[in-house]
């Protein structure tokens, strides 16, 4: 799918935040609130990028972010960690699992649509767009 950004998030109201964040920076989106689900829309919608969780319901966003890297069909698939998670450790976790970026909340809603934008024409830049 083409300007579509999966957010994988379990708590409803951070869920429609970044949803309607993502949608004002022109975007379009696809939510999931558990980490199965997210995978699964993953897989099915091949969005350009996850904004993803690390702590969901079910499979962990290391977890997701891990199958994605092995997914051959997404490999143009950009991931950003968006979690309360905050400590050295748990940000090279989560970039050391594939992530392409680790942002923690609380958040800026510019600073993550900055980063959104900076993940992205590096994307478009390797597929030649």
């Amino acid at each position: 799918m083409d300007n579509t950004i999966l957010i994988v998030e379990d708590t409803p109201e951070t869920l429609e935040l970044l949803k309607r964040i993502v949608e004002k920076g022109g975007f379009s989106t696809i939510l999931a609130n558990d980490g199965e689900k997210g995978l699964d829309y993953a897989r099915r919608f091949k969005p350009n990028l996850v904004i993803l969780d690390r702590l969901l319901p079910g499979m962990n966003g290391l977890q997701i972010c891990r199958e994605i890297r092995r997914n051959g069909t997404l490999q143009d698939t950009a991931v950003i960690f968006l979690s309360v998670l905050d400590s050295e450790k748990d940000i090279v976790e989560g970039l050391r699992s594939g992530a392409d970026d680790y942002l923690t909340k609380p958040f800026s809603p510019d600073e993550l649509m900055a980063r959104i934008g900076r993940v992205l024409s590096r994307y478009a830049k390797y597929r030649g767009s």
